[in-house]
C-alpha cells in the first residue's frame, strides 16, 4: 500500500523514547503509516505518492496550543498593529491612516505601542490622538493591555470626566498642573471606555476569527484548546467548521454558564472539532491580587486574594461538568485555591461510571512542596502559558508582591517534571504572543529563579506530548508514530540545536493538519 504523502531527507524529532530521531514519515490519508529511514519510506512511495524533500529540516508533531481566546484574536487582527512604532509621531501617523479607511463616528482600536520604544520617552495623550483622529473615539491599548489611551471622542461616549469615580484597582491619569484628563487609563479604569465599544457583528466577527485560524496555522499550531468568552463564539465555531473555514483541529473549552448551549453541538468530526472541557474559576489572579492565598501579599499586608468557588460550591460544579461527560479544568493561581482543588479532585477520582478522570488546572501558579506532591497523586495536569509567567515577573513584580521565598514556588515548571507531573503549554493569545516557539524559549532562558529552567525537549514536550495527554488525546497525537495523526510541524532549524535565544526566530515553513499540506512557506 503506497503512501499519499512521503516526507524525506528529514530530521524527524518523534517525541518518542524508543525512536526519538528519524529521517522521514510516510501518511496515507490522514494517518502516519511509517516513520524511517528514507529507505524504508522509500518502499512506501508509488505513483501517486507526492514526495517533499525537506533538505535536513525538521519535523516535529504538529504543535497544540492549550490556552487561547481564539475568537479575541480574530478581533485583534482587525485593529490597528503599533507594535512597530518608534515614537508618538509613528504612532500618529498610523492611526491617521487607520482613521481615514474607517467612516467618521466609527471606533478606530489599536494595540501593541510601548512608551518604551518611543523616542519621546512618553505616553500618547489626549492632543496627540485628538490631532490624528479628530472624527473618530480612539483606543489604543499599550502592549501589556492593563494602560490605554484613548482620545476626547473615547471619553464623551464613555461619559469619563474630571469628576468620574475611579474604579477599584484602576487609575485615571490627570495633569500634575492643571488636573485636566490625560487620556490614559489604568487597570480597571480601561473598562470605563471599553463597555461602550460596539460589539463586532457576527458576520464580522466570523471572518475576524477565520483569519485568526489562519494565522494560528501559519505559526506551526495545529490543535488549539479553544477557551470560549462569548456565547456566540459557539455560532461562530460551527459556522467556520461547516464552511471549512476552521483550518485547525479545535478542542472548545466553555465556562460553565454555556454548559447547556453545548449540549447537540458536538461536531459528527469528533477529531476535528470538540468540546472537550469547562472551565471553572476558584480565585482571580497574581496581577489584580486576587489570586487566593494562605498568607496575604507582601506589599498588601491586609490581602490574600479572593475565592470565588469555595470547596463546596467547586465540588458541585465539578460534579455538573463530570456528568455531561467533560473535562474539568480549574483555573486556580494561588496556593489557598490550588489546595481547595486539590481537595475536590481527591474526592472525585473517577465518575460514576468509573471511567479515570483527568483533572486540569489552569495556571497553578503558587505552589509548594506539598501541593506538587498531590498534583502528581491525582496525576493532574498543569496548564501554563509561558509568556504570562514571564509578565508576572517583569510586568506585575511578583517578587516584591509575594516576598521571594513564596516566589522561589510561582511557576516551579522544572520541579513539576522532575517530581513526574504533566505540563502543558498555551499562549494566552491574544494577550500573548501566539508563537509557540517564543514560550519554549520563554522557559528555556527563564530569567527569575534559573533553576526552574526547562530543557529544549521538555519544552518541546510541553506544546507536543504533554499537550496531548491534557486532554486525553495522546493516543491520537503528540508524538510521531505509526497510526497516529498524520498533523505535523515543519521548522528550518531544530530548536534542540540552535542557539536558545533563537528558537523564537525558528521559520515555519511547512504545517500538516490531517495529512493535507495547510501551509506552506514556499
Amino acid at each position: 500500500m503506497s503512501a499519499d504523502l512521503a516526507l524525506i531527507n528529514a530530521n524527524v524529532r518523534t517525541m518518542r523514547p524508543r525512536q526519538p530521531v528519524a529521517q522521514a514519515v510516510a501518511i496515507r490519508k490522514n494517518k502516519i503509516i511509517k516513520v524511517g529511514t528514507n529507505l524504508e519510506i522509500n518502499q512506501l512511495i508509488g505513483k501517486g505518492t507526492r514526495v517533499i524533500s525537506l533538505d535536513g529540516k525538521t519535523v516535529v508533531p504538529g504543535l497544540i496550543d492549550t490556552h487561547i481566546h481564539v475568537a479575541d484574536f480574530g478581533r485583534c487582527l482587525l485593529w490597528l498593529d503599533l507594535t512597530s512604532a518608534e515614537s508618538i509621531k509613528e504612532l500618529q501617523s498610523l492611526l491617521k491612516e487607520k482613521a481615514k479607511r474607517t467612516p467618521a463616528g466609527k471606533w478606530v482600536i489599536g494595540r501593541g505601542w510601548n512608551q518604551n520604544r518611543f523616542k519621546e520617552k512618553r505616553l500618547p495623550n489626549l492632543s496627540d490622538l485628538n490631532e490624528a483622529a479628530p472624527d473618530n473615539p480612539v483606543i489604543l491599548y499599550h502592549e501589556s493591555a492593563m494602560i490605554c489611551a484613548v482620545n476626547s471622542k473615547a471619553l464623551a461616549l464613555a461619559g469619563v470626566t474630571g469628576q468620574t469615580a475611579v474604579p477599584s484597582g484602576g487609575a485615571i491619569d490627570k495633569n500634575p498642573q492643571t488636573g485636566e484628563l490625560t487620556g490614559i487609563l489604568r487597570d480597571s479604569a480601561t473598562n470605563l471606555v471599553w463597555q461602550v465599544v460596539p460589539e463586532p457583528t457576527v458576520d464580522e466577527l466570523s471572518g475576524a476569527t477565520a483569519l485568526a485560524c489562519q494565522e494560528i496555522v501559519e505559526a506551526g499550531v495545529t490543535s488549539v484548546h479553544w477557551i470560549v468568552l462569548s456565547e456566540n463564539e459557539l455560532q461562530i465555531i460551527k459556522r467556520l467548521h461547516a464552511e471549512g473555514k476552521l483550518l485547525i483541529r479545535v478542542n472548545v473549552i466553555v465556562p460553565q454558564a454555556f454548559l447547556k448551549e453545548t449540549i447537540g453541538f458536538q461536531s459528527t468530526d469528533s477529531l476535528m472539532l470538540r468540546v472537550g472541557g469547562t472551565v471553572i474559576a476558584t480565585d482571580g489572579y497574581l496581577d489584580s491580587k486576587t489570586a487566593a492565598l494562605f498568607q496575604p501579599y507582601s506589599d498588601e499586608p491586609n490581602n490574600s486574594g479572593r475565592m470565588l468557588c469555595a470547596e463546596q460550591a467547586l465540588a458541585a460544579s465539578v460534579a455538573q461538568v463530570l456528568a455531561v461527560g467533560l473535562q474539568p479544568v480549574i483555573h486556580a493561581m494561588g496556593d489557598k485555591a490550588v489546595d481547595t482543588a486539590l481537595k475536590v479532585i481527591e474526592q472525585t477520582s473517577k465518575q460514576a461510571s468509573g471511567k479515570p478522570v483527568r483533572f486540569r488546572i489552569e495556571q497553578a501558579a503558587v505552589l509548594n512542596k506539598e501541593l506538587i506532591k498531590r498534583l502528581k497523586v491525582q496525576n493532574v495536569v498543569v496548564s501554563v502559558q509561558p509568556k504570562v509567567i514571564a509578565t508576572e515577573f517583569a510586568v506585575w513584580s511578583a517578587t516584591e508582591r509575594l516576598g521571594i521565598e513564596r516566589a522561589k514556588w510561582l511557576h516551579p515548571l522544572k520541579t513539576l517534571i522532575k517530581e513526574g507531573v504533566k505540563v502543558a503549554g498555551g499562549s494566552d493569545c491574544p494577550m500573548e504572543p501566539l508563537n509557540p516557539l517564543l514560550g519554549m524559549q520563554e522557559v528555556v532562558l527563564r530569567q527569575n529563579f534559573s533553576e526552574q529552567r526547562l530543557s529544549v525537549e521538555e519544552a518541546l514536550r510541553m506544546y507536543t506530548a504533554d499537550a496531548a495527554y491534557s486532554s486525553g488525546e495522546e493516543k491520537i497525537k503528540g508524538s510521531i508514530e505509526d497510526g497516529k495523526l498524520a498533523d505535523l510541524t515543519i521548522l528550518f532549524n531544530d530548536p534542540l540545536t540552535v542557539q536558545t535565544d533563537k528558537i523564537k526566530d525558528i521559520n515555519i515553513e511547512m504545517t500538516i493538519i490531517d495529512g493535507k499540506v495547510v501551509y506552506s512557506k514556499c
